[in-house]
């Protein structure tokens, strides 16, 4: 027993050193685009203004209400809502990590339990650097617990009501971010039928919680966000397959692409092979880290926070199995392949990316509109009409400027300009084209800026379409004449055609209140 003790001791001060290490982490690398857009709509909420129709979102509105504590708290006090934010989620990951632990240790002993805790505690603050907050480090927290609770109730281990209750509630908020994630506990789900057989039973008090939490919420969004439902559908059909950095690629080429992206995560599936590794809890981690990665191939985008919960999880498993080598007392050769592909592949998802977000301090804006931005005195109010959040909402919000929009940048342009081959989409698709045109020339008329920057390139390769974001509104005639009357043509700044208010004609005040600065 005395050797216990040491071991234990070891882990909690490995925790300290990953928590205090995440949140030095969180704060020199700035949040990207996403996470901020998520504080501002949150911010928006709490000062009256309502999701699919003042802010127009395509993602669901749980991640946004999610983010009012953090944003209420910065309205009261002067801390920072992202700086709240980060607060509440490593109070929340330290929970989990106890959570964790008291139901691994159920089923895999004491030692092998707090290696679980403290690879699972390593993966949520260090593998999210640069994404802290993001809807896939929740995914891979409930992973984690819901894997733990199965395996104690796979080998029969008593679970208290509560615990199964809490259970329940933290995964359903992380199964419930995308519908994408619903696959996961439906497998982990398929995987327990089969090893209990006629002894599984699908009325259990985490099940049953899951099952009123997806009432709630679905009554939720009936309640305060039915737009959802309605108008931001349509436009997501249409519109939604053709953004973001890939839209270039055919399906096929995107799948092959991600496919690449994600071989990592085969590292500690091929140590399980290896080390003939038949634990349960493995198992049902494996099956996770391969679920999480077909949920990043069906959503065909090449961002990296995508990948967020399958390497987490393919941290975590590598970390089980090197403990189990060392607690067997392998032989050193046995040892040494588990270590050093976990080490490798610690490096590589972890360290590599970490490095580069404090070298770069999160995501670099393009310079071009970051200096645009920089010349304009602070009371100049600037509208950005850009295809990408990274050059519309973000540079203004890490100005600490305004933003006017209601959108979070003209993403649906590639895909409202795409003639679609299916009658009902096209239908859906010349109306969307014609509402967003519409809601984008009502946000710069009643905002009156005092700038106005335009973006003009190609989209979709290799069958280019032209686009020129002032243009576009500008097929709108009574929009062309207001413009022509109150803005004159500056001379273009790379691909961005500047408009600026013609002084001795502006406009008249803005028809709108001042936003609060993101």
């Amino acid at each position: 027993m005395a050797k216990v003790e040491p071991v234990s001791n070891l882990y909690i001060l490995g925790g300290l050193v990953i928590v205090v290490l995440g949140i030095v982490l969180s704060l020199i690398v700035l949040p990207g685009p996403d996470l901020l857009w998520r504080l501002h709509i949150a911010d928006g909420l709490l000062n009256g203004k309502q999701m699919y129709r003042d802010l127009l979102e395509v993602n669901p509105p749980l991640w946004f209400w999610a983010a009012l504590p953090a944003a209420w708290l910065a309205q009261q006090t002067p801390i920072l809502a992202y700086h709240a934010l980060i607060g509440i989620n490593m109070a929340v990951i330290i929970s989990a990590t106890f959570l964790l632990f008291h139901l691994a240790k159920k089923t895999l002993g004491a030692s092998a339990a707090a290696a679980t805790a403290f690879g699972f505690l390593f993966a949520l603050c260090l593998v999210s650097v640069g994404d802290f907050g993001q809807r896939e480090q929740s995914l891979m927290m409930a992973c984690g617990l819901w894997i733990a609770l199965l395996s104690a109730r796979l080998e029969g281990r008593e679970v208290a009501l509560p615990i199964a209750i809490l259970v329940g509630l933290i995964s359903a908020y992380g199964f419930a971010l995308k519908h994408y994630f619903v696959l996961l506990p439906l497998v982990l789900e398929a995987w327990f039928l089969w090893r209990q057989k006629r002894a599984w039973t699908p009325f259990r008090p985490e099940n049953f919680t899951l099952a009123i939490c997806a009432l709630a919420y679905a009554a939720a969004i009936w309640r305060f966000a039915p737009d959802f439902l309605g108008r931001m559908l349509d436009l997501i059909q249409t519109a939604y397959y053709a953004f973001g950095p890939w839209n270039a690629f055919s399906s096929f080429e995107r799948k092959v692409r991600l496919g690449m992206q994600g071989l990592f995560v085969f590292v500690p599936l091929a140590i399980m092979v290896l080390t003939k590794e038949r634990r349960p809890f493995c198992i049902a981690l494996a099956i996770a880290i391969v679920v999480c990665l077909a949920i990043v191939m069906l959503q065909q985008k090449g961002w990296r926070y995508h990948f967020v919960a399958a390497h987490g999880l393919s941290v975590v498993l590598s970390i089980m199995i090197v403990q189990q080598t060392f607690a067997k007392q392998e032989t050193r050769s046995k040892v040494a392949l588990p270590l050093l592909a976990t080490l490798t592949l610690i490096w590589t998802l972890v360290a590599m990316p970490a490095i580069g977000s404090v070298q770069t301090r999160g995501q670099i804006i393009e310079p071009l509109i970051r200096s645009i931005v920089a010349k304009e005195p602070k009371d100049s109010r600037i509208f950005i009409l850009s295809i990408g959040p990274d050059n519309a909402f973000h540079p203004l919000a890490d100005a600490g400027r305004s933003y006017w929009s209601r959108y979070y940048s003209m993403w649906m342009m590639p895909g409202l300009l795409t003639p679609n081959k299916s009658p009902k989409l096209e239908a859906i698709r010349k109306v969307e084209k014609e509402r967003v045109r519409a809601e984008f020339i009502e946000d710069i008329q009643c905002s009156r800026p005092n700038l106005i920057i335009g973006e003009v390139g190609y989209v979709r390769t290799p069958n280019p379409i032209r686009f020129d974001a002032i243009s576009y509104l500008t097929e709108d005639p009574n929009f062309k004449a207001w413009l022509d009357a109150h803005y004159v043509i500056e001379r273009d700044i790379g691909p961005y055609p500047i408009r600026r208010v013609n002084p001795a004609k502006p406009p008249s005040a803005p028809c709108n209140r001042v936003p609060k600065q993101p």
